[in-house]
């Protein structure tokens, strides 16, 4: 079911994207502690709606994978 396993299929690929390109890895690690939204209208699951009112699914996933890729 996709409702189940979105979120887990976007962790794995979004790890996948950035161990395989050091160079976004860096630029990733480079925001440092700031809040990542991907900002668009058309999605309220991903993106933050673009009013904010959104879940913006993929900037907290990458916040988590720029957590666990500072870690080392």
């Amino acid at each position: 079911d996709w409702e189940s396993v979105k979120d887990d299929v976007m962790r794995r690929a979004l790890a996948a994207k950035f161990n395989q390109h050091p160079v976004l890895a860096d630029l990733l690690l480079s925001t440092g502690e700031a809040l990542l939204v991907e900002h668009t209208s058309n999605d309220h699951y991903w993106a933050d709606g673009g009013d904010g009112s959104g879940r913006n699914r993929l900037g907290l996933l990458l916040v988590e994978l720029r957590s666990r890729l500072s870690a080392g």
